[in-house]
């Protein structure tokens, strides 16, 4: 077998278990105006969703198109005014607004049409009134006219993905009087996340915004970083509605827009290829602290007297606790790992442990994330592990075995006989 079928069998086992996981749930994505712009890039998403239609998966797609509109309103000598950081959509605009708007729409629809055509199956992508907008009014003496914010959603949205059509949300939406108005259309796929209960919200958004963020982020993260006055204004926004939403969204994926092949890598890989907010968990992950070591001893002891961790003592936990990290809830530890370095390119992964009692909710993943991450940010490229129960997860997870004399020099010299651990290894 050739190594680029290795790697489509490879790839295709690590997505299986996701794949499954998304079958029958909603997703809803946002497209801002700059990705539409590019053909190339619009055409790969359309099969990507044609994809993901085929796979069982519920598509909402919601579309911006700032630039197309500041272009064709600039063309005609005509210019936004802003308040508070929001449009003011004049009369005079409307025509023009509703011009574009039908042109980015037939645009994705055409895309769409050329991507079902390529994979021999037929997509329906649906528009219809499903926000009712009511008028923002006005603001400190400044009329918003024809800007608008979402009123309510209509519950018909959900007969159309049930129906195997995709739901396509653009910034026009209508009043119950009949009136047209603008809507922000990032802040309307928050909404309809939320309104839906979406098993995530996919944000293309520019690469530099992802680059002031860390891969993942939990809402309590998400909270402290806002706080921060450094970061650009597109991410302030986008970390604003997450908290605003972060109690109905459960996953919010943030992906950079010039990479229209990250929806699938962010969907079906282990680690993704943009950052993650997650805001179903109320855990704290962090260094551990000396304060820690007695809540540390109480999650491993079970498991070294199973056999599963080489036994601890405290004093040992007190000496090389700069070496762990730990899950917290409510002052409770609930999963602890530990970095520890061999030489400047070699690390060992030692002591993962997550409470019995919180298993079943990628915890364990996430240690294993952190630990990662923590061994790249020190140069380290290989990192060895050593266990005697849990290999197989290891192995899912990018581990391969290897033998007791692959390992470095003086990490050989302490190497277990009577244990007869396995040796593990994976590159970073």
């Amino acid at each position: 077998m050739h190594q680029s079928e290795l790697d489509f069998t490879n790839n295709l086992r690590q997505a299986s278990p996701y794949i499954a996981q998304h079958r029958n749930k909603t997703l809803v994505i946002y497209l801002p105006g700059e990705f539409i712009s590019n053909q190339k890039a619009l055409q790969q998403l359309c099969k990507d969703l044609v994809l993901l239609h085929n796979l069982g998966i519920k598509v909402v797609l919601t579309l911006g198109a700032t630039p197309q509109i500041d272009a064709t309103l600039k063309r005609h000598g005509l210019e936004w005014k802003t308040h508070h950081s929001t449009r003011v959509t004049e009369n005079e605009h409307l025509a023009y607004f509703q011009e574009i708007i039908g042109r980015v729409r037939a645009q994705v629809e055409a895309a769409f049409c050329l991507a079902s055509a390529e994979q021999k199956t037929h997509v329906t992508v649906v528009s219809g009134n499903w926000v009712i907008a009511q008028p923002k009014g006005i603001i400190d003496g400044i009329d918003f006219q024809h800007t608008g914010t979402l009123r309510k959603i209509n519950s018909a949205i959900e007969s159309t993905l049930a129906g195997g059509q995709i739901a396509l949300i653009t910034p026009l939406a209508y009043s119950l009087t009949g009136e047209v108005f603008n809507l922000n259309t990032l802040d309307q796929a928050f909404a309809i996340a939320s309104a839906l209960s979406a098993e995530k919200l996919m944000i293309f958004t520019p690469e530099e915004t992802l680059l002031t963020l860390p891969k993942s982020l939990s809402l309590q993260q998400t909270k402290a970083i806002t706080n921060q006055s450094t970061l650009p204004v597109q991410a302030l926004r986008l970390l604003e509605n997450t908290l605003n939403s972060g109690q109905t969204i459960n996953r919010i994926h943030l992906m950079p827009q010039n990479s229209p092949g990250a929806l699938l890598l962010e969907l079906f890989s282990r680690d993704g290829f943009g950052t993650l907010i997650y805001t179903d968990r109320y855990h704290q992950l962090r260094e551990a602290q000396l304060e820690d070591v007695a809540g540390i001893l109480n999650l491993i002891q079970p498991l070294q007297e199973q056999g599963i961790l080489t036994p601890r003592t405290q004093a040992s936990l007190e000496l090389e606790i700069q070496h762990y990290m730990v899950l917290e809830i409510d002052q409770h530890i609930i999963g602890c790992a530990a970095l520890f370095p061999i030489d400047n390119s070699h690390a060992e992964l030692a002591c993962l442990a997550v409470d019995q009692h919180y298993r079943g909710q990628s915890l364990g993943e996430e240690l294993l994330n952190a630990i990662q991450s923590k061994a790249q940010s020190s140069g380290i490229d290989t990192l060895f592990l050593l266990t005697t129960h849990t290999h197989h997860w290891f192995i899912e997870h990018g581990f391969i075995e290897c033998s007791p004399a692959q390992l470095p020099i003086q990490r050989q010299a302490l190497y277990n006989n009577q244990r007869q651990s396995k040796v593990l290894q994976k590159s970073l």
